[in-house]
């Protein structure tokens, strides 16, 4: 079978990202148009993210299955997943974030992740994405044991997706606290095998020097998505130790870089990420699920959209 391209939602503002049908209609028109026939999209609080909860999807379009059915018209053949951050703010469950790393807070976890799972079984998904662990600087001095903590935490989770057929597919991300390989190695050793695997993030492991392709090779039979997205420049200062660290994709850090993630393809300079390798190796593997594209720090999402769209039909599926 062959790779299935999806596009994510957080390129998207709110402003685009909305309670309006109309704006959400040219969002996905946009999507399918760039030939991507899944979306990915992001579990948010409120009005930053109006699309970011199945109520508020429910309350806009009648019900999941409803919303399934208006993307399907509009060429999205599939819902592939949400993406969650369980450090988030949430309004709507009375929590300024919760921590994978205590123990104490797994039971709040686990109910607040199966109205997403729940949602997922009902439109056809088989996986969710999550942060392994919250913020390195949120986190730190960041310990085995902490790592240990938060991979039993996604196995509590894993056994009630499993309940939905659904399976955990851990994210790290360049700001996480499972940032470097010796935590992923941890967490990967530590979690089912059969129910907790691992999402490739090519822009995000780039940014913190691991190579996706390398990680990607490591634990192929455990990949359940990979996302592309390019990097012009790695952190090599470790700014995301730093007391809130994500200021800096606003303010560039100490080097002020203007934007950090890009298109395929478009980086100014040559970008961090071999595409071309990436998608070798996972046809190689016989990888047959959902490629992602994202589209972070786009000034302008629709066209970025195009941009990526090109690179994946004249370059990546060429390989």
């Amino acid at each position: 079978m062959a790779i299935k391209w999806g596009y994510s939602m957080n390129a998207w503002t709110h402003e685009e990202n909305s309670v309006r049908k109309d704006r959400n209609e040219r969002t996905f028109k946009v999507m399918s148009a760039g030939k991507f026939k899944g979306v990915e999209l992001q579990v948010g609080s409120g009005r930053w993210n109006p699309l970011g909860r199945p109520l508020i999807i429910s309350q806009i379009y009648g019900s999941r299955e409803e919303f399934d059915a208006y993307l399907k018209g509009l060429g999205i053949e599939q819902i592939i997943t949400w993406d969650y951050n369980p450090g988030m703010m949430c309004g709507e469950e009375g929590v300024m974030g919760r921590n994978p790393s205590d123990p104490a807070q797994h039971e709040g976890i686990v109910a607040a992740v199966e109205q997403f799972v729940e949602f997922l079984s009902k439109v056809g998904a088989k996986i969710f994405v999550v942060r392994p662990m919250n913020s390195y600087w949120q986190v730190a001095p960041v310990t085995d044991d902490k790592i240990l903590a938060a991979a039993e935490c996604w196995n509590k989770v894993a056994a009630m997706a499993a309940k939905y057929d659904v399976k955990i597919m851990m994210r790290p991300d360049w700001f996480c606290a499972a940032n470097s390989r010796h935590a992923i190695d941890l967490l990967m050793a530590n979690t089912d095998p059969n129910q907790v695997g691992l999402c490739i993030n090519t822009g995000e492991l780039a940014m913190v020097e691991l190579d996706p392709v390398e990680l990607y090779e490591a634990y192929a039979d455990r990949v359940g998505l990979i996302q592309l997205k390019d990097a012009r420049v790695a952190d090599t200062l470790q700014e995301y130790k730093k007391p809130f660290a994500e200021e800096i994709i606003k303010n560039g850090g100490e080097r002020e870089i203007d934007r950090w993630f890009w298109e395929m393809g478009r980086c100014e300079a040559p970008g961090l990420v071999d595409f071309k390798a990436m998608i070798k190796a996972a046809k190689d593997h016989g990888y047959d699920g959902w490629v992602v594209v994202e589209g972070d720090e786009s000034p302008d999402p629709p066209a970025s959209v195009l941009f990526n769209s090109w690179y994946v039909q004249y370059v990546l599926e060429k390989v």
